[in-house]
């Protein structure tokens, strides 16, 4: 299955827009231009997921990430490197803008591959914060959009930290076995990228916060550098990707079972 005009910005500055249908219009031509930013044709970077305990207790994990555009959509392969509890786990991502994604998870110990069934993308991946739904490239009309308002959002972009005012927008799944019952999204009306994201589950109740608290432009590409997801719980996940590297040529033979078995 598979952002804001002049009027827009008018209508804000007035407090003209109280009407379902204005709302509803713009929530759409913003996301169309979310979604509509530039992307990298393959990218690749060393990337660090911390893993933060409520208690402060931390584990940081290292590995390597790799994508690439297809017409049929994104395909991603991680290779974590340590510590040796997980050394030699990969996983696999084929895209599919028709259906469900492909995600295949090569578990080194037990020497097989383990298929990523529909019903078992709320799981979390590796233990962090992300589940296996999150690891999937989502486009415009795997949701509906509601227009909620503007918000104030902290974010460092290029280097530089400020305020930045974000629309904070309502999305709710079209697929009904989607883990969350809606996602809020703070999308900045300097760029319209998604700075923060906000997760509620089937009982509508807050799951998780993620939040992209870095970005940097590289190749006309905004590329989110530093990113922390918080669970309710008081668990936290946090990903630094470092040595990034964008259309260089990647192989598509990353992208497959045979290099997910190596």
């Amino acid at each position: 299955m598979k952002k804001a005009n002049v009027i827009l910005i008018m209508c804000f500055a007035l407090g003209l827009t109280g009407t379902a249908g204005w709302a509803e219009d713009n929530a759409d031509e913003i996301m169309r231009k979310h979604y509509a930013l530039p992307k990298a044709q393959d990218m690749q970077s060393f990337t660090i997921m911390a893993l933060r305990k409520k208690d402060g207790s931390r584990t940081d994990r290292k590995l390597k990430m790799y994508s690439k555009q297809t017409k049929q959509g994104t395909n991603s392969f991680a290779e974590f490197l340590s510590p040796a509890d997980v050394k030699g786990t990969k996983f696999l991502t084929i895209g599919n803008k028709q259906g469900d994604d492909d995600q295949r998870l090569w578990l080194p110990d037990l020497g097989k591959v383990r298929k990523i069934a529909s019903a078992g993308k709320s799981g979390k991946f590796m233990g962090s914060d992300f589940t296996y739904y999150d690891m999937e490239n989502h486009s415009f009309s795997d949701y509906t959009y509601t227009l909620l308002g503007e918000e104030e959002c902290k974010y460092t972009k290029d280097g530089v930290k400020a305020k930045r005012t974000c629309w904070k927008m309502a999305s709710v799944p079209v697929d009904k076995d989607a883990p969350y019952s809606q996602v809020l999204l703070w999308i900045s009306q300097e760029d319209y990228f998604v700075y923060k994201t906000e997760m509620y589950n089937k009982k509508k109740a807050v799951e998780k916060r993620i939040y992209i608290t870095e970005v940097k432009t590289v190749a006309s590409i905004i590329v989110p550098v530093k990113t922390v997801a918080v669970n309710v719980n008081g668990h936290k996940t946090l990903l630094k990707m470092e040595d990034i590297k964008v259309n260089s040529g990647l192989s598509d033979s990353i992208f497959t079972v045979k290099n997910l078995e190596k």
